[in-house]
């Protein structure tokens, strides 16, 4: 009896499907320990950004409200991404984690888009968090929908993606370093958690050509109804996303 070909593509995407539930099962198991520890860590510094910062600006009006409540999303997922992920990748090069992915019989890019589910659903008690804050801190009003979830994921997966292409490049030290000015700069200088023109134009035109600014500008459009959405953003940000997923993809199919 022969097999037809509706039968050979169907055993082949179910083998495929069987190898990506696989890499996700795997990714789980080996931070499944950290990622407990990274909710924590995110309710802290959503609390910190939320509540803290709001200690430096005792009269705040409605727009500083929405620029501390929309950053406070934005700097959890860029904490989540462009930090722990690309410090967790960079310690499995290390210990020859990378090496031994290399290795395996799977298509790496059903590797990288494991590790991207599990790093995206990690960052997602951070942002579960930061609203809840806001909300209860300065009563704003949230507007959820498809769009502003479709934003967040966006957000999520261009910064763990950014994280990896760090942790695959660069060495430990350089690496470290990169992820630190990132945070810094996400937290102190750039127009995050404050609007745009309290900077140099000079400045706020490098920052709106990074992914951060923009990923920050559009979660605030979207689920705080701040401003309108820039198809500008949305390029520069899925722009990112495309480089920084080639990046990776290239670290792990190149030999050597």
């Amino acid at each position: 009896m022969g097999i037809n070909s509706e039968q050979l593509i169907d055993c082949s995407l179910r083998t495929k499907l069987r190898k990506f539930g696989g890499l996700i099962w795997w990714s789980l198991v080996r931070h499944k320990v950290l990622l407990p520890t990274f909710s924590i860590t995110q309710a802290v510094l959503a609390l910190a950004i939320v509540y803290g910062l709001a200690l430096l600006m005792p009269n705040m009006s409605h727009q500083d409200i929405l620029y501390l409540s929309s950053g406070a999303i934005t700097i959890g997922i860029i904490a989540v991404g462009c930090v722990l992920a690309a410090q967790i990748v960079g310690t499995a090069k290390q210990d020859g984690i990378v090496d031994y992915q290399k290795t395996l019989p799977v298509d790496r890019t059903g590797i990288i888009l494991a590790d991207v589910i599990i790093w995206s659903l990690a960052s997602l008690p951070g942002v579960l968090m930061s609203c809840i804050a806001a909300v209860i801190r300065f009563h704003v009003h949230l507007y959820v929908s498809s769009l502003s979830i479709v934003i967040v994921l966006l957000a999520q997966v261009t910064m763990v993606l950014l994280g990896f292409s760090l942790a695959y490049w660069l060495s430990a030290n350089i690496m470290a370093l990169a992820t630190q000015v990132i945070m810094i700069g996400g937290l102190l200088f750039s127009p995050i958690t404050y609007p745009a023109d309290r900077i140099p134009n000079w400045l706020a035109s490098v920052y709106n050509l990074l992914p951060f600014v923009p990923t920050s500008d559009l979660i605030r459009a979207t689920l705080f109804h701040s401003g309108t959405l820039s198809i500008f953003n949305l390029i520069v940000l899925m722009l990112w996303m495309v480089i920084a997923f080639v990046l990776s993809l290239f670290a792990l199919t190149k030999r050597g």
